[in-house]
């Protein structure tokens, strides 16, 4: 008896195949789909596909782009979304795991740091999210170390673009006690060195002077930084300055690390990337090597 397909998905003309594809998770595109065939392999990998699903699914796709487009662009692109979204995590303290989870925690003085549901003694967050960090009456420090190769920028866009990377946060003191913050980011190379730094160096809140929220000292942005970037460490610290018991220091909520989409200034050459209609003529040919081999 003839055998034959029930559904012959690889004799449908290429554009139409790689239309259905585009509605296909990525971890079936990736784990499944690019091992059943060479053709849906040539496309899967293609990133003229990835772009097609970047902008099918509103991914960020940036302004700027390399003369030569690394492989995987486009997926990264689309498994990271890295561009224009907060790469910082529980920045509120909110996460189901623990209030601290993704938070190294270097200093925990005094009573600790805690995680308040709204700031207590000081004025609500200008933020949907109320949620904040305290600190108490010995030093408190935490950082996250953030891998911008893993959240999805390529390693030829950080050395040859290198976007604007900008860092923020909120913090507040309680209104009737004094209290110290800092921030400090680095952008650190592959070995973990220091290549650039922003730091506010000691902010002091005097005894009933605060409880307002401020960013406005705590925002900067990295421009034209050397070659060799690959990872962002952002370090806080804060305590209270009259040495009371319980959670009188500097509060804190809502870091962020974003690397912007647009580059000013920025020469945008034309990417070298395969087109669709050469891809189909790839797919064809291994379409064609496919079947001779059955």
């Amino acid at each position: 008896m003839e055998s034959f397909e029930p559904f012959p998905l690889t004799s449908l003309p290429d554009p139409l195949i790689e239309h259905v594809l585009l509605f296909v998770g990525q971890e079936d595109l990736i784990n499944n789909c690019r091992k059943t065939c060479r053709l849906f392999r040539s496309i899967v990998d293609r990133n003229a596909f990835w772009k097609s699903k970047c902008l099918r699914e509103n991914k960020v796709i940036p302004t700027f782009r390399p003369s030569e487009l690394p492989p995987r662009y486009y997926q990264r692109i689309y498994i990271g979304n890295p561009y224009g979204r907060n790469l910082l995590r529980n920045v509120h303290g909110d996460s189901p795991k623990s209030p601290f989870h993704r938070w190294q925690i270097l200093e925990n003085g005094g009573d600790g740091w805690k995680r308040e549901e709204a700031p207590n003694g000081a004025d609500p967050l200008p933020l949907d999210n109320q949620g904040c960090f305290a600190t108490s009456y010995g030093a408190c420090s935490k950082q996250q170390v953030i891998s911008l190769v893993s959240e999805g920028i390529p390693p030829e866009v950080l050395d040859n673009v290198r976007p604007d990377i900008e860092v923020s946060e909120w913090h507040a003191a309680r209104f009737d006690c004094g209290c110290t913050y800092q921030l400090t980011v680095s952008l650190l190379n592959e070995k973990r060195k220091v290549v650039q730094q922003f730091a506010t160096g000691e902010i002091v809140t005097e005894q009933w002077v605060g409880r307002q929220w401020s960013q406005a000292s705590v925002k900067h942005v990295f421009r034209d930084y050397p070659k060799g970037v690959r990872f962002v460490k952002f370090w806080h610290y804060g305590s209270d300055t009259q040495f009371w018991a319980g959670h009188y220091g500097a509060k804190m909520a809502g870091g962020s690390i974003r690397v912007s989409g647009h580059k000013e200034g920025a020469v945008l050459e034309p990417a070298k990337c395969t087109s669709t209609a050469g891809g189909h003529k790839q797919a064809a040919a291994s379409r064609s090597a496919t079947r001779a081999h059955t």
